[in-house]
């Protein structure tokens, strides 16, 4: 997958390669933010890998992964494991033990690297299809996408920048791609839709969690009837909904018939009485290994 969007400047001779590997993921939005931020430090995703969600962290795919970074000559790698059982004691340790395996590779190989076990039953930020990830993605980098999707691709930003030793600390590392956010580099990136159509709940409750299959299932449909057809969520785990509240936003180009049910989407959202526990995203960092 290659993230650089419109209007976003090419890599110039020079620029250090990095490589962001996302497995169990639903969606593509993180490197649609940090293709353009970190190309204006110099510093280009040349390599972005998403195994969709239900993927898992296998032998046959670290081998793959390994095959990879060696073909590209890759020095600095992030890798985001979204784990989508972790209350399951023997899974979480599965992932960690294979998730060894992938530092072990970057060793041998020299390359400088992250790993991040996250929370795999939480969508970050809220769009789903790649048209509407990649809008989602530019209302970040103009200062205004979802706190959670902005932090955790901070984050992910911030292990780059160490790892190529353009700063030692986390903090500053941060601050540098807050700066370039805040300063507008990126404002006249700019997408749009031609029609939305706002789809309500049936339902009354807390929003207990998101049902991740039936979400992906729906992902994967839009994407077969038309490239353009986009969701946001307007509501997500913890939230309070009524009868009639905006639950999603369906992103239609002109002219174009809405193939989403109402039943369908609201069969995303398991709703309770009671408001959920907290659950967190980031669940373990596993090392940030710098090689010369």
């Amino acid at each position: 997958m290659h993230p650089q969007g419109p209007r976003t400047k090419p890599a110039s001779i020079g620029t250090e390669k990095a490589a962001l590997f996302s497995i169990g993921s639903l969606e593509e939005k993180i490197p649609f933010v940090l293709y353009p931020l970190l190309l204006s430090l110099d510093l280009v995703l040349c390599r972005c890998k998403n195994y969709e969600y239900p993927k898992n962290l296998s032998v046959e795919l670290i081998n793959e992964i390994k095959s990879s970074l060696q073909k590209k000559k890759i020095k600095s790698v992030v890798f985001d494991l979204r784990i989508h059982d972790w209350i399951n004691t023997p899974c979480l340790r599965r992932s960690r033990i294979l998730a060894q395996s992938l530092q072990d590779i970057c060793s041998d190989l020299q390359i400088s690297n992250s790993i991040i076990l996250s929370n795999g039953g939480q969508l970050i930020g809220n769009a789903v299809g790649v048209f509407s990830e990649k809008m989602e993605a530019r209302e970040v980098l103009r200062g205004e996408g979802p706190p959670d999707l902005t932090k955790f691709a901070l984050e992910i930003g911030a292990d780059f920048l160490l790892m190529t030793k353009k700063t030692n600390q986390r903090i500053e590392a941060k601050k540098w791609l807050r700066d370039q956010i805040i300063n507008g580099e990126f404002t006249s990136a700019h997408l749009d839709f031609t029609e939305k159509r706002i789809l309500l709940s049936q339902k009354k409750g807390y929003v207990h969690h998101l049902a991740m299959e039936k979400l992906h299932a729906l992902r994967s449909y839009l994407a077969s009837v038309h490239p353009v057809i986009g969701l946001s969520l307007k509501k997500k785990s913890g939230d309070w909904i009524a009868k009639g509240d905006a639950i999603v936003d369906v992103h239609l180009s002109r002219g174009q018939k809405n193939p989403i049910k109402q039943e369908t989407c609201q069969r995303i959202f398991v709703i309770s009485n009671d408001s959920p526990n907290h659950q967190p995203l980031i669940l373990e960092r596993l090392g940030l290994n710098i090689h010369s």
